[in-house]
């Protein structure tokens, strides 16, 4: 099947939001085994690959999947180099590494929104960025998606990092840095940080980059030795995990009990990673619910062009070869 025709196919496939339990093969070929790179640490939010892993989702497809829990730059490396079939990466962070010669593509779209923001007490969030000028940021660091968000939030408003007090944080422990008053603002996931801070009191607004620096979510990417070679094999894995992301849009406690049984310590906090798990799958789905692997190829244009602009690409690697691009698709459409 082409790349082309294998979009359609999964975007009729990902529009269905009802489809039922995977049905196990009933043929005796062996399961091809895999391995697949998750971020660094293991969170609810991963629930649609625990689904398709316990479930017979990738099963379906002839799949046994592995996962293990990996650094960006470390995904990046090993499913270059073939010792990992698949890997989920920002989107920001592919460019980077194709631009500096890594051979991985991103072939499917799991976040449909960039989950990083601006977040900051209820009421002092500026809606132009170029008000950002002169305030305290709290960041993990000069790396990942975080400071790709904020860069490109800056450069919306006309500024740069020179304009605004940015304290690193290291450890991730921003969220301290705020409640404590130590800065004004800080970069974080919006289905994490902002309800952590919820929970502890302190009502939040987010300044997000949709609508002014658009960039691409977190996707499935693989090798290019792989890709050209078989297409089948990541075809069935981006088709299992979109059965299953399907499956925990409509009914997030299905994803919450997988992410239990492949992180036994969700246990201890169920009701927060449920409330997780929920902020989450708005930033998976399309307008009308449905979910698709599609790439929005307008998105992904004006990611390459903030990134270029901002200096982390030099725009000498075309967007075609980082990313199996759907024309057609758009960032947010009604099914």
């Amino acid at each position: 099947m082409s790349p082309r025709l294998f979009t359609a196919a999964l975007l009729v496939l990902g529009l269905l939001t009802a489809c039922g339990p995977a049905e196990t093969p009933t043929a005796t070929v062996p399961l091809r085994s895999v391995k697949l790179l998750l971020g660094f640490q293991p969170d609810v939010q991963f629930a649609p690959f625990y689904l398709a892993q316990q479930e017979g989702y990738f099963a379906k497809y002839g799949m046994k999947v592995s996962i293990e829990y990996k650094a960006g730059d470390d995904i990046a490396r090993l499913v270059a180099n073939g010792q990992a079939e698949f890997g989920v990466m920002d989107a920001t962070d592919v460019m980077i590494g194709r631009t500096r010669g890594i051979p991985i593509k991103y072939v499917a779209t799991v976040y449909r929104l960039f989950p990083v923001a601006l977040i900051g007490p209820q009421g002092t969030v500026p809606t132009d960025p170029a008000d950002l000028a002169g305030k305290r940021i709290g960041t993990p660091g000069e790396f990942g998606s975080s400071w790709h968000a904020l860069l490109a939030l800056l450069d919306a408003g006309g500024l740069t990092a020179d304009d605004v007090t940015i304290r690193a944080y290291p450890q991730f422990n921003q969220v301290d840095g705020l409640l404590n008053g130590d800065v004004d603002l800080i970069t974080g996931f919006r289905n994490n940080e902002a309800l952590r801070l919820a929970a502890q009191g302190l009502e939040t607004d987010l300044l997000t980059v949709e609508d002014l620096a658009p960039l691409p979510g977190p996707g499935v990417i693989v090798g290019d030795e792989l890709f050209a070679s078989d297409p089948a094999l990541y075809q069935g894995f981006v088709n299992a995990l979109i059965e299953a992301m399907a499956q925990v849009a409509g009914d997030p406690q299905r994803g919450l009990d997988a992410a239990v049984v492949a992180v036994p310590s969700i246990a201890s906090d169920t009701e927060t990673a449920l409330a997780v798990l929920e902020a989450t799958v708005p930033l998976w789905t399309l307008a009308g619910g449905g979910v698709s692997p599609l790439l929005d190829a307008e998105l992904w244009q004006s990611g390459y062009d903030t990134m270029q602009r901002l200096g982390f690409i030099d725009g000498s690697v075309p967007l075609d070869e980082m990313a199996l691009l759907d024309p057609d698709a758009e960032g947010s459409p009604s099914p």
